[in-house]
């Protein structure tokens, strides 16, 4: 078994071991950052090609982000970075697993609301990949009532909507529609 296989294979518990005590485990977090950050390099020379263990690191390094902020700080925009080159050429599987890392990463408050819809509406609704669309839908909608839930966001809500409107004046008919 190779050194790779051990560091994938252990990936679940080195997250509920990071999980409980981050700051025992942060050397042993910034080696497994540094085989993720060479396999995601990878990833923009082969763009279409499905690769199961960065996907089990992207989800990684997400779920444990929210406990290394100094060392994950250029995270989430190194996943918007290549959404943003490669949407429509990433492979459909991959696509998916770095949006659900997003969305994580989201709901743990490492990201404004603002920059994941503005990824999320001009670029990777262009995509043909109907699940990746629903995912986006519900996680939006979903966001938007959490953000209101306490007390009504105004200032969320008066963005959003002027956000909305540009889309609306957009030529991408499934982000219209969803705009709407």
């Amino acid at each position: 078994m190779s050194a790779n296989d051990r560091l994938t294979r252990s990936l679940p518990h080195l997250q509920n071991l990071i999980k409980r005590d981050s700051d025992a485990y942060r050397e042993d977090f910034k080696l497994q950052y540094l085989h993720f950050e060479s396999q995601f390099m990878e990833l923009t020379a082969k763009p279409d090609t499905w690769n199961k263990s960065l996907a089990e690191n992207i989800s990684f390094v997400s779920q444990v982000a929210h406990c290394y902020p100094e060392e994950c700080k250029g995270l989430s925009q190194m996943f918007i970075d290549v959404l943003r080159l490669y949407s429509t050429l990433l492979n459909n599987d991959i696509r998916l697993v770095i949006v659900r890392a997003l969305i994580l990463m989201r709901n743990r408050g490492l990201i404004d609301c603002i920059q994941l819809c503005e990824l999320f509406f001009l670029r990777l609704l262009q995509c043909q990949d109907r699940l990746l669309r629903v995912t986006i839908q519900t996680h939006i909608i979903n966001d938007i009532k959490k953000q209101n839930e306490k007390h009504k966001n105004n200032k969320l809500n008066s963005t959003l909507q002027n956000f909305m409107c540009t889309i609306i004046k957009e030529s991408n008919a499934i982000a219209v529609k969803m705009a709407l």
